[in-house]
């Protein structure tokens, strides 16, 4: 199961993007890939370590929201894992 995170701001590079990502989730972390960094399309996905959907969702709502550089996070679980997030 992956987290899709979204609205990252343009100042961030991927490593501050991983680092706060890492301290966000902990342990729910498995591999974090940031893409597009400094640019407005800029997203991360995180592999989650997690088997039940519903702990995805919870872990979505928990980042949903956060700021990182001034930017409100978005966040959502995607069930299927190699799915592109959608465009918006």
């Amino acid at each position: 199961m992956n987290l899709i995170v979204r609205n990252i701001a343009e100042s961030c590079s991927a490593e501050e993007v991983r680092e706060f990502l890492k301290r966000e989730l902990g342990h729910y972390a498995k591999h974090i890939e940031v893409v597009d960094a400094g640019k407005p399309s800029a997203y991360a996905t995180v592999e989650l370590n997690a088997e039940v959907p519903y702990v995805g969702d919870v872990i979505a709502r928990e980042i949903h929201g956060k700021q990182l550089h001034g930017q409100t996070l978005e966040a959502s679980a995607d069930l299927f894992g190699d799915e592109p997030p959608a465009a918006h």
